[in-house]
């Protein structure tokens, strides 16, 4: 009796949000935390105003607050200072609910960095192999 093997196909693994933000933190070198435990080069979140007003802030930790450099009207302004920053420093804190508002683009930033590639084959995203 004569066995022949089949070639496995292999699943890739879906690339998930939540593992293109682990790619794109990994190939900048920086944690970015949305639960405040201290020790960051850079912080932004929500504050609100004495008159119920929210406003958004963004600094480096230790900077004074200067209310025209620091203070944001609007969230969406705050999406490519979050990404910057993420280049720039090495650990950054986005309060939960300024981050779930910006809701960044991981796939769209990896793909711009060419940290993921197409696969004809698969027909899917995967991780760009870099030692091409």
């Amino acid at each position: 009796m004569e066995l022949t093997l089949k070639p496995l196909k292999c699943k890739t693994m879906p690339l998930t949000n939540e593992k293109l933000k682990e790619l794109y933190l990994a190939e900048h070198n920086c944690v970015l935390e949305q639960e405040y435990t201290g020790g960051y080069d850079f912080q932004m979140e929500c504050m609100t105003t004495a008159d119920d007003y929210e406003v958004y802030f963004a600094r480096h930790t230790g900077e004074d607050v200067a209310i025209d450099t620091h203070i944001y009207y609007y969230a969406n302004d705050l999406i490519e200072v979050l990404k910057e920053k993420i280049q720039e420093c090495d650990k950054v804190y986005c309060g939960e609910d300024l981050y779930l508002e910006l809701d960044p683009e991981w796939h769209e930033w990896c793909e711009d960095e060419d940290l993921i590639e197409y696969d004809d084959e698969t027909e899917e995203y995967v991780i760009a192999d870099k030692e091409e």
